[in-house]
């Protein structure tokens, strides 16, 4: 009962008087039967946290439809209840929140599919910008309860939390949310650091509290003397930033001056000028800490006026100014203003919405996940630079940004046809870095070549990057698309065919299917770049004898080689050595009749070579004591069963069914074929093949007559033994 009265009190203390209170009771009680028996980590009854989302919602002053989608974000993917269930009872736009939010759950970390699902998170946010809301005050409430994780889920979920959850909220402008998120990820990931910081900002508390006190009582007798109606209260900076300054610019926690912020909410725009000029004209301003974001509004829709000025005693403090208006976008972000809410259609220049529109534009140029992530959550980190468009439209990029990016942030197109800039009506070098208040005026042609590697050192908005490689990989790709169909069409002239005869070929769409390859294009790109062999997809396409002679040759060559009987110990002779193991060298292979010598080796016996063999000629340079005489054993040699191991090399004219004419010529002279290894190489635009082959032989005539035979063949150029 003390959860549908904690949800009770959370509506009544809410500002707005239009949520539907018995319609949000019915999705409790709803959720409640849903969830019912099951426990959470903390050993709360699981509606807890459903409560808790929805009383996060109802903070943000989120419609009827969104608080009741909070309350019901678990059913689909914890309970027996279905999307068409939702539909029935709550609508159909209450059962897409809650389907949008159930497809963003459970993110393995550290993998693929969690940039993945953190991509359609992002994506959907840009459709329906109520999921990700629902999703980040799910992910406050399981950061106010991580401490009943396990410790390596508590890291996991913190950095995640920091890295992607943490900039959104920035994105939106959902502050309240942005900070807490923040401090907590901190506390989790630097414990000790955190722990000292919050005992630095208590330590001195009571003085702070007592100089702000003072401050804010001076002001607001100053702004009453210009009968100007305001609040004027003071919040110490979260922990986080603190952190961040202290790491980011390397300073000690005492030299930080401002870590009290001073703010004034007022009725009016012109309200916020006259309290900028009453605060300089009592307090001295400190030069390049004045920024007007109420001119200028930040991406996410924040305004306020910024100034630092040299208070009381000497000490700095920063001050902002709003209106009520900014002050609860600055809060609330995306949550106070979006259409859904007034049911107004915003202006299509309002930079939040078009920061949501390039987000699919950005899904669709972005090569991975992680890089997608990156282009969102990246450039919400850094630092911004404000600038004009020709028309007088501000640009918001990131700091150290150049006309490339400026160029690429108008349109992905304007970036491709750029040929140079002006700024302020002056040309500039496309790396020139921008300034606040630039005018930048993009200078294209339509016969541009488009970007180059260059450029990815120029821009540093990741969008900017992101465009620019896709662009390169794009061009490479038609580049080695065009060479591996080049050479496709060029091999199957052999055949008699044409690619259109084999592109949609039965044959084809198996050798895709097992490259794992898309489409036929691509693996026209795979042959293109090499990383598939031409040789591999053309031998499928190869006349059906010739297939069928390659396809037996290895069962030849095994077959061959079992039949192998060493004759060598019986084929040398050594004086004065019995029982010593012999064998021929593989470099030289002798035959009978060749001069021969011996080689003795390290634990392998005797090598014999042939006398003029260049690895025989280089070992007795080296080692000379290891050469001995040897010769062959006549009686054994003459024996016509006798057979030895022969390598030779076959030169010709690269051409179809050439390989099976020197087989079936090997074969007709009775010899085994142990060994074979073919290349085809270009030499004076003529394609030629090399063949190394290794045969059985009893004598060097034997090879005499199959290199006459062979060299009648069509095609062959030269037939010789290696040596």
């Amino acid at each position: 009962m003390e959860y549908r009265n904690d949800l009770l009190i959370a509506i009544k203390k809410s500002a707005s008087n239009n949520l539907n209170i018995e319609k949000i009771m019915i999705a409790y009680e709803f959720a409640k039967e849903a969830h019912l028996g099951q426990v959470r980590r903390s050993g709360e009854g699981y509606i807890a946290h459903p409560v808790a989302v929805a009383k996060i919602l109802i903070e943000l002053h989120m419609d009827t439809d969104t608080i009741i989608a909070g309350l019901l974000h678990d059913v689909i993917e914890d309970t027996m209840i279905s999307k068409t269930d939702i539909i029935y009872n709550f609508g159909e736009i209450v059962a897409e929140l809650v389907d949008g939010v159930t497809k963003l759950k459970n993110l393995p970390e550290g993998t693929k599919k969690q940039h993945e699902n953190i991509r359609k998170m992002i994506v959907s946010m840009a459709k329906d910008v109520r999921v990700v809301i629902i999703k980040l005050a799910d992910r406050l409430h399981n950061m106010r309860t991580l401490k009943f994780m396990k410790p390596e889920k508590q890291i996991s979920i913190a950095k995640e939390t920091l890295n992607i959850f943490a900039p959104l909220a920035h994105r939106l402008g959902i502050a309240k949310i942005k900070w807490e998120l923040e401090d907590i990820a901190f506390s989790y990931l630097h414990p000790e650091i955190y722990r000292q910081i919050v005992e630095l900002v208590n330590s001195k508390r009571h003085e702070r509290e007592k100089y702000t006190e003072n401050v804010l009582n001076y002001l607001k007798i100053e702004l009453e003397k210009y009968d100007i109606k305001g609040e004027v209260s003071g919040r110490v900076k979260h922990f986080y930033s603190i952190y961040k300054k202290m790491y980011e610019k390397g300073k000690n926690f005492e030299e930080l001056y401002d870590l009290t912020a001073l703010r004034i909410i007022v009725k009016s725009k012109a309200d916020c000028y006259n309290s900028l000029g009453i605060i300089h004209n009592i307090w001295i301003p400190v030069p390049g800490r004045f920024k007007d974001y109420i001119a200028v509004p930040k991406a996410n829709g924040y305004q306020s006026i910024h100034t630092t000025v040299v208070g009381p005693n000497g000490k700095y403090i920063e001050i902002q100014i709003r209106t009520h208006e900014m002050h609860k976008i600055a809060e609330e972000g995306i949550a106070a203003h979006w259409a859904y809410k007034e049911k107004i259609k915003t202006n299509r220049r309002d930079n939040i919405y078009s920061w949501l529109r390039n987000i699919l534009e950005w899904q669709n140029e972005a090569e991975t996940s992680e890089e997608f992530i990156n282009t969102v959550t990246g450039d919400i980190l850094n630092d911004t630079v404000f600038v004009f468009s020709p028309k007088g439209d501000v640009i918001e990029l990131t700091n150290g940004a150049t006309p490339l990016d400026f160029a690429f942030h108008i349109h992905t197109q304007i970036g491709y046809k750029c040929i140079g800039a002006k700024v302020n009506n002056r040309m500039v070098p496309l790396d020139y870095k921008l300034k606040n208040g630039d005018q930048v005026d993009i200078i294209t042609s339509k016969s541009a070549k488009g970007p180059g590697r260059d450029w990815l050192n120029i821009v540093v908005t990741h969008s900017a990057k992101s465009k620019i490689k896709k662009w390169i990989k794009d061009q490479e790709f038609e580049e080695n698309y065009k060479l591996g169909k080049s050479m496709v069409e060029k091999e199957l002239l052999k055949y008699n065919l044409k690619l259109k005869d084999i592109e949609n070929s039965n044959i084809a769409k198996d050798f895709i299917k097992k490259q794992s390859l898309p489409n036929f294009n691509d693996l026209l790109f795979q042959i293109g770049i090499g990383r598939i062999p031409l040789d591999t997809f053309i031998s499928k396409f190869k006349p059906i004898e010739e297939k069928n002679i390659e396809n037996n040759l290895e069962e030849i060559l095994d077959k061959n080689n079992k039949k192998i009987k060493s004759n060598d110990d019986n084929a040398i002779i050594i004086n004065g050595t019995d029982n010593t193991l012999v064998r021929f060298a593989k470099c030289c292979t002798p035959l009978p009749g060749d001069d021969v010598e011996g080689y003795v080796t390290r634990g392998q016996g005797i090598t014999v070579h042939i006398k003029t063999c260049k690895n025989l000629i280089s070992l007795k340079n080296k080692e000379p004591e290891r050469i001995i005489p040897v010769k062959w054993n006549e009686s054994i040699v003459k024996n016509k069963f006798t057979k030895f191991i022969f390598n030779f090399t076959i030169i010709a004219f690269d051409r179809n069914n050439l390989l099976k004419d020197i087989i079936n010529l090997i074969s007709e002279s009775k010899m085994n074929l142990l060994g074979i290894n073919t290349h085809s190489y270009k030499n004076n635009g003529e394609k030629y093949a090399k063949l190394h082959l290794t045969i059985e032989l009893n004598e060097r005539e034997q090879f005499k007559r199959l290199t006459a035979n062979l060299e009648k063949i069509k095609g062959i150029v030269s037939v010789k033994r290696d040596i």
